[in-house]
């Protein structure tokens, strides 16, 4: 390596002039410093030359060049931050550094890792000299060797200027890749631009089409919601619908297909539209199964047949075939989830469906749906109106008189002390506890200790405690917030609640579980409920009223039942005595029972066959009055004449596998039958005297008198088929 700059002063300078015009030339800068480094011999003296650059803002020096005749440890790539390094003097001034011996200076700054790593190149001296541009500090350039002592100030002093070149190269190359950059940038940015301005008005086009179809369809339906909703008949709401809708699709037919009321059939009506006139047609009542409208019905979904000739799968589109139709969409009617009925619209060009608006089509559907609901309400309202005409005639020579506690039947000694009871307590909002056995008619007597109360213009709301699942009773009784659990999906009021300025009567009320005992106490004793899930306390104004066929005080005491809330409870106890102990209230019963069955099965009986009447006395009637209710209205249907029959087997526990009437009283040689028995063959007699049926005013549930849900639910624990015959097995 040349060791003295001044034997070559010339050359130096034919150097910088060579960097000079590699610079104006636009050379790269790694072209550049390898040209720096190969010129730099015999000028300056060196074993090793590197270059690194700034880089912010993290204030990094990242070396990016080196040349060394040995192996490198310090690579390239290699950065180190400048803050509290040593070489962050020499940025902060612009001077060069000498280091004349490296072992030495490391004594002195071991910490300074950059320098150990030449120094472990085997290089033992070294001269760095900042790279400014516009006087700021962009970089540095290291001259190492493995000799000390090898740089002077002279070597600084030359170099310097040198330096300076190069990093107007390094500024000047960082400048133009920024400007490349940018304008790579500018370009994406400009292509973006441009796509989005296209798509912007591709979209702005669309939705101005959209908004024009959705103007025009508004218009439509608005001018026909005005048209269908001006009537109540549902025919004209139909002709009505018709007419637009074959103004706006320009089609040839229009019919409406409605279910029958047990669902088995169909029928409706339709328009056709031919050289501007238009001709009725009435559909007849139809077998449903394999039909377009079964299939709608069942999807839920438009069916749209683009031709006729093609596809005819349902027995519709081979009549709409064969006079001379092409094309159909069938589209469900539907209101408040229920299926109203079918709207159909034809031509008679193939192909016509597809150049219908299917959703202006579904509008139309959902506009009819509604006018043929309000239709069919106001119909049904109106229907209602007169049946309780009717029934208000009935009910007006029903009405009670003041402390005449309606159903109530009996004069005697024990009845007339209930009756005082009741007067005596319905004025008040005392706590009422009704004891007695099943069937005595607890409920009759909450309802007379209600409606004599001050509360009885409002609800009396019932609670059968028994027939509450336990998970689900706290829920019932005092409602429950939105998520309270699964299947919580909204707030609902409880029984509580609705009974607000009303009463409220928990029958069964000894088969509460113990939780919900803890939560009624609290009602009793603050008259403050909390909904299930629910944070905030709800005050409420109801006159409980509970009863129990059990001992309750016993039940307590033996720790099935609160002994707090049995206490809350029985403030006034009322017990209602079994119809055994009251037998002269029975003939009374007996006439009660027969008038209310006379009007529901349209027959008049007006004597009582004396052994019968022997036998009902005699009887201890362990099912109490609501037993007697029920052999009553066997007898009633099954008495012929007018002479209430009585099988006295029905009274011991035995059937009598005869009709039943007064010609088989007292039939010897007869098998005992068990209560269960007993009530699966009166099922079984309900049915033969309905011919089978189970709904309706004149089916086997009004008869028994329970819901016919309740009816199906005894007959599949007795195992009895329903079918239109019900003989015994």
């Amino acid at each position: 390596m040349i060791k003295d700059t001044n034997k070559a002063p010339d050359r130096y300078e034919r150097l910088v002039e060579r960097v000079l015009e590699q610079i104006n030339m636009g050379q790269g800068l790694d072209e550049l410093l390898d040209s720096v480094y190969d010129q730099l011999q015999g000028i300056v003296p060196y074993n090793r030359i590197a270059v690194a650059l700034l880089e912010q803002p993290r204030n990094l020096l990242r070396l990016i060049s080196c040349r060394s005749d040995g192996d490198v440890a310090l690579k390239v790539g290699y950065a180190a931050r400048v803050a509290g390094s040593t070489l962050a003097p020499l940025l902060e001034t612009g001077q060069p550094r000498i280091i004349d011996d490296l072992r030495a200076y490391l004594v002195e700054k071991p910490n300074s890792a950059s320098t150990a790593l030449i120094e472990r190149e085997g290089m033992r001296s070294s001269l760095t000299l900042p790279l400014l541009a516009d006087a700021k500090p962009i970089g540095v350039i290291f001259f190492s060797s493995r000799e000390t002592h090898t740089y002077t100030e002279s070597h600084a002093s030359l170099l310097k200027r040198l330096a300076g070149h190069i990093a107007i190269s390094v500024e000047r190359n960082r400048l133009v890749s920024e400007l490349q950059r940018t304008n790579q940038e500018l370009a994406e940015a400009n292509a973006v631009k441009d796509k989005f301005v296209e798509t912007l008005q591709q979209e702005v086009d669309k939705q101005t089409r959209q908004l024009r179809a959705s103007e025009s369809r508004y218009r439509s339906l608005v001018k026909l919601g005005q048209i269908v909703n001006s009537s109540l008949d549902r025919r004209e709401v139909f002709e009505h619908a018709a007419e637009q809708i074959h103004k706006l699709l320009d089609c040839d037919r229009v019919s409406l297909i409605l279910g029958s009321a047990d669902g088995e059939s169909r029928h409706g009506f339709a328009i056709e539209f031919k050289r501007g006139q238009r001709h009725w047609v009435d559909i007849a009542s139809q077998p449903l199964p394999d039909s377009a409208f079964g299939w709608v019905q069942q999807n839920r979904q438009p069916l749209v047949v683009r031709s006729l000739s093609d596809s005819h799968p349902f027995p519709e589109h081979q009549r709409l075939l064969e006079t001379g139709y092409a094309s159909v969409v069938y589209l469900p009617l539907m209101s408040r989830d229920q299926h109203v009925g079918l709207l159909g619209i034809a031509s008679r060009r193939d192909d016509q469906a597809d150049q219908w608006d299917l959703q202006l089509i579904e509008e139309i559907g959902s506009q009819l749906s509604v006018a043929l609901d309000n239709a069919d309400a106001y119909s049904e309202i109106d229907r209602l109106k007169e049946e309780l005409q009717q029934q208000n005639v009935y009910l007006r020579d029903e009405l009670h008189t003041e402390h005449d506690f309606g159903n109530i039947i009996g004069e005697s000694g024990a009845m007339q002390q209930l009756r005082v009871a009741i007067e005596q307590v319905a004025l008040t909002d005392a706590t009422v506890l009704i004891l007695g056995e099943t069937g005595t008619g607890k409920e009759l007597i909450a309802r007379a200790i209600h409606d004599a109360s001050n509360r009885r213009e409002n609800l009396l709301v019932k609670v059968n405690c028994a027939a509450l699942a336990p998970n689900l009773i706290a829920s019932e009784l005092f409602g429950h917030e939105a998520g309270a659990f699964t299947g919580a999906t909204e707030r609902r009021l409880g029984r509580f609640e609705l009974s607000h300025h009303g009463s409220i009567f928990l029958d069964e009320i000894s088969e509460v579980p113990a939780e919900t005992q803890v939560m009624l106490l609290r009602v009793l004793q603050e008259r403050l409920i909390d909904r299930v899930g629910g944070s905030e306390p709800i005050e409420v104004d109801t006159r409980i009223i509970a009863a129990t066929n059990r001992d309750l005080k016993s039940y307590s005491e033996a720790g099935h039942f609160r002994q707090d809330l049995f206490y809350r409870l029985h403030v006034f106890p009322i017990h209602v005595p079994p119809l055994r102990q009251r037998r002269e209230d029975i003939p009374a019963l007996l006439n009660h029972f027969i008038g209310r069955f006379s009007i529901r099965m349209n027959k008049t009986i007006t004597r009582v066959d004396r052994r019968a009447m022997d036998a009902l006395m005699q009887y201890d009637w362990p099912g109490n009055v609501r037993e007697l209710e029920n052999v009553i209205e066997r007898s009633m249907i099954v008495s012929q004449g007018d002479t209430l029959a009585i099988d006295s087997t029905w009274l011991s526990g035995e059937f009598n596998q005869g009709d039943g009437g007064a010609g088989s009283f007292g039939q010897k040689n007869v098998p005992n039958l068990s209560l269960a028995e007993v009530e699966r063959q009166t099922i079984l007699d309900a049915l033969k005297q309905c011919h089978g049926k189970v709904y309706g005013e004149d089916g086997a549930a009004a008869v028994l008198k329970v819901k016919p849900t309740t009816l199906y639910s005894k007959m599949s624990k007795h195992k009895i088929k329903g079918s239109r015959q019900h003989k015994l097995t």
